[in-house]
């Protein structure tokens, strides 16, 4: 393996996938290859088989490791040995603790910890036995990283808070959103040809997509009304929510796809009445915080917006002119909003318009590509003075 790149970028995620982190990814690795002529990327294995830009390097990890820590420390113990010989690395930009632990132990490399996400928050939701033993250790992991890393990038002001609040120096932590890319918007023939509301994304409890499909129930007086579930995971996890439609007898009004195109999804949701996002009132989104990229890509998709009202999407959206906004974890209200934009589709249409026009001004992918590029200049400055 050739020893002199100049930048690693290192996530505890598959890449390329048809997970929403992939998106953020390749704009981050993209911008990073255009500074540093030579880059490394270090992730998990590939899911899909986009294009990968030419200039960086892509390794994968590979390990058939079913237990989620057991895994994450494997692969923090592969990008040591990948780092062992890259004495010419200026930068490692890292989304996680795992590849973070072994950028931070080689001085020579400057560190950037993307902060989406923290795993004490985020593993209480998705394995509710951890052991408390288990979140503290997390935890100092992550307070080693965000202390001892030179520069933090996140993409909200709710997980900028969260950081302040540990002890983060301020002016340590810059704030850059996620955005979206314009579609192409053309005349087409509907996918769908009954009317529906859409969710895409992933399936976490934290996403709400139990609260949306109980909203459903009260909308029985609309039977025509479909709900499209566009999932970035497997058929297989969808079982439980599956399980549910039945149980709610709503199982033949949900339509659910998995995995489907970037261009096939963007159709869909350009044709839906509504994209919704149920966030619920939780840990990780009240907490921590996020940044939710189907709220970029809705507002691109010119998609009237229906969301959780919760300080992580009043950063984007602003209620009743830019989305409906409703009190997360409240299917009947959940249903009242739906009702809403199925029924006056003019007010819907004014949503979606000013939602647009906040996005080409503050959010495309070329406007915060720009930042990104600025933040990596600044840090090459900084580099050489």
């Amino acid at each position: 393996m050739k020893s002199d790149y100049r930048a690693v970028y290192t996530a505890f995620d598959p890449y390329p996938s048809f997970k929403g982190s992939a998106i953020h990814i390749k704009q981050v690795t993209e911008v990073l290859s255009s500074v540093f002529s030579k880059s490394l990327l270090l992730t998990l294995p590939r899911q899909t088989k986009s294009h990968i830009d030419k200039n960086i390097t892509h390794l994968t990890f590979k390990n058939e490791e079913t237990n989620f820590l057991n895994r994450a420390l494997a692969y923090s113990h592969w990008v040591d040995q990948v780092l062992e010989n890259q004495y010419q690395l200026q930068v490692g930009h890292f989304r996680d603790i795992w590849g973070g632990i072994p950028i931070l132990k080689r001085a020579h490399i400057t560190s950037v910890f993307e902060v989406n996400g923290l795993p004490s928050v985020e593993l209480r939701d998705r394995y509710s036995a951890i052991p408390q033993t288990t979140i503290e250790k997390l935890y100092s992991l992550e307070n080693k990283c965000l202390f001892e890393c030179d520069q933090i990038i996140c993409p909200s002001n709710t997980i900028k808070s969260h950081l302040e609040k540990r002890g983060i120096a301020t002016e340590k932590i810059q704030v850059i959103t996620n955005g979206a890319t314009l579609p192409i918007i053309k005349k087409q023939k509907p996918i769908i040809s009954q009317p529906y509301v859409i969710y895409f994304g992933a399936l976490q409890p934290w996403q709400g997509i139990g609260t949306l499909l109980r909203a459903m129930q009260y909308l029985a007086d609309k039977p025509e009304l479909k709900l499209v579930i566009c999932s970035s995971h497997k058929k297989k996890q969808s079982r439980d929510y599956q399980k549910l439609c039945k149980k709610l007898g709503i199982e033949s009004r949900v339509i659910w796809k998995h995995k489907i195109s970037k261009k096939r999804l963007f159709q869909l949701v350009q044709q839906a009445t509504a994209s919704v996002a149920p966030l619920t009132e939780c840990a990780r989104n009240l907490e921590q915080g996020c940044s939710p990229l189907k709220l970029f890509e809705s507002m691109a998709c010119q998609t009237p917006i229906i969301a959780s009202d919760l300080p992580v999407v009043r950063e984007i959206l602003a209620p009743d002119r830019e989305a409906k906004l409703i009190r997360a974890d409240r299917p009947a209200e959940l249903a009242r909003a739906i009702r809403l934009l199925t029924d006056y589709p003019l007010f819907g249409k004014d949503l979606a318009e000013h939602a647009y026009k906040k996005l080409i001004s503050q959010y495309t992918w070329e406007k915060i590509d720009d930042q990104l590029l600025h933040f990596y200049n600044n840090l090459l400055t900084l580099n050489h003075a």
